[in-house]
């Protein structure tokens, strides 16, 4: 019931700060007029683009997504760009604060040469015209992407780019997890110099497949015409486009929306002392909003793990401002197929977790507890439909309830059987089998991402459900609930119900 849909952020700039003022012209997104360049995208930022990339010492580049992309009429190539990155700083006057209101200038340069990943439809009659560029996520110490099916159903194109250091190079103890030592024939030319360079790589990528990229002599999209482009990240990843949004769009005004995922309401570092910036290094800062006069439609998704974190930075749902809030889902859970992707991506690649300083996964919880797997990844599909028509002109996503939260510090607020209130009601909520956490309680940060599913025992399900109909029966009812409130595609609805339907004969075999 993998129904993720692949959010990508895409922003204009270029590599010198004089740059900076005649590139709005050029830009996608804000509002502004789009006019068309008389100069293509790698010219415009001095970028050099080659590609598509031929095998190395493996098959396949790294991450490649394991589903059958040729069966859904899609084509994966890779290509490497390189050039003159610009890293950003605070204008003197300005505050990093938790408003997101900043004013950044471009700062140092440095060279680099990284990649991307790039999935289109084979068929150039089918794509859609949009296109999401994703910012590869490296808390795990190797490059890990949203590499799921949802956006395939639409005809869309997604990106994903290597924006970070980590990506490149692993991190220590893990070297081998970065793209130049798993592949060093494919990847050994490549050279990142530090996250503080990050956001103008992101950028570069986005400008190479944007829809005023112009006539590049090596296309990423092949000649594809583009219409819109999307960003997108997850946890990580989002705090880094949280800082994009908050720092970079004002001077590129160059997206045309942006899906974040599960930000735990922080932002990522502009200058870094190592040159990296590990996720745990943003917990030490305070909790950021999405600025409020960014003027594109954004459209943040958060689960029960991130609810106390991201408590502080709520903001109000805006003409072009939406926060999803998911009661009882983990940050790192979901259905079996998203975690048999990732097995399977794994046992191909040849990855393995380091043990950092989020912790290690192992003992996350305990004997009579599993982590937690409900699967929210339709609403995150919903979010990913809903923001490609609001950047359209077509009307806004549904403002949903929050989850309830009370106290100093802040605690959600449970029912009798310990699941959380409020918020968006997954049907496995409403129709509970099972009290869902998105936190281990004495778990390190890493190990308590997978939450905690702990089934109710027989006696509290003959209490609820005399028969396995009455479940299935306000199951449905739950799923319809979920169409109707806005946070389910009606496409899905028949997967969803036939999902629970299978799950149903272990739950009550005796009926």
């Amino acid at each position: 019931m993998n129904r993720r849909r692949p959010g990508r952020l895409a922003v204009l700039l270029l590599a010198a700060a004089a740059a900076l003022s005649g590139l709005t012209a050029c830009g996608g997104g804000g509002g502004g007029t789009t006019v068309a360049p008389t100069v293509n995208a790698a010219t415009r930022t001095g970028v050099t683009v080659t590609g598509p990339t031929a095998d190395g010492d493996r098959p396949n580049p790294f991450s490649l997504p394991v589903f059958d992309l040729g069966a859904a009429g899609y084509t994966a190539q890779e290509y490497f760009f390189g050039g003159t990155a610009t890293s950003y700083a605070p204008e003197p006057a300005t505050t990093l604060g938790p408003d997101g209101r900043w004013t950044m200038k471009a700062s140092r340069t440095a060279s680099f040469k990284t990649r991307m990943l790039v999935l289109r439809p084979s068929d150039p009659k089918k794509f859609s015209g949009t296109v999401w560029v994703s910012w590869l996520n490296v808390t795990a110490g190797f490059e890990i992407g949203d590499f799921t099916r949802e956006s395939l159903r639409d005809g869309d194109a997604t990106v994903y780019v290597s924006a970070q250091k980590a990506g490149l190079d692993g991190v220590p103890g893990a070297e081998g997890n970065g793209l130049r030592k798993w592949d060093p024939e494919r990847y050994g030319s490549l050279f990142h110099p530090g996250d503080d360079f990050s956001y103008d790589i992101f950028t570069k990528a986005a400008l190479l497949v944007g829809r005023d990229r112009g006539k590049l002599p090596v296309d990423p999209m092949a000649g594809f015409d583009v219409k819109q482009v999307f960003g997108t990240g997850a946890s990580q990843s989002a705090f880094r486009l949280t800082s994009y949004l908050d720092g970079v769009q004002p001077l590129t005004r160059a997206l045309d929306g942006a899906l974040l995922i599960a930000n735990f309401g922080r932002a990522a570092a502009f200058q870094t002392a190592t040159g990296t910036d590990a996720a745990d290094e943003a917990f030490s800062r305070p909790p950021v909003r999405i600025r409020a006069d960014l003027g594109i439609p954004t459209i943040l998704v958060s689960t029960e793990t991130e609810a106390e974190s991201v408590y502080p930075a709520r903001q109000p749902d805006t003409a072009t401002f939406r926060f999803w809030e998911i009661a009882g889902a983990a940050h790192a859970g979901g259905g079996p197929d998203t975690i048999g992707d990732v097995v399977k991506l794994f046992t191909r690649d040849g990855l393995k977790l380091p043990t950092g300083s989020l912790g290690s996964t192992s003992g996350a919880v305990g004997a009579t507890a599993a982590p937690n797997s409900l699967d929210w990844q339709p609403v995150v599909a919903t979010a990913g439909v809903d923001l490609t028509r609001w950047a359209s002109g077509g009307p806004p996503p549904p403002a949903l309830p929050r989850i309830a939260i009370e106290g100093n510090p802040p605690r959600i607020e449970r029912d009798a059987d310990g699941n959380a209130l409020g918020g968006i009601r997954m049907p496995d909520l409403e129709v509970p089998v099972a009290t869902y956490s998105g936190t281990v309680p004495g778990a390190s940060l890493m190990a308590s991402l997978f939450g905690t599913m702990s089934p109710f025992p027989p006696s509290r399900l003959a209490a609820l459900y005399p028969d396995r109909q009455t479940y299935l029966t306000a199951y449905d009812h739950a799923v319809d609930k979920a169409v109707t409130a806005g946070y389910f595609l009606a496409r899905d609805a028949p997967s969803i119900k036939a999902a629970a339907t299978a799950n149903a004969t272990a739950l009550f075999p005796d009926h």
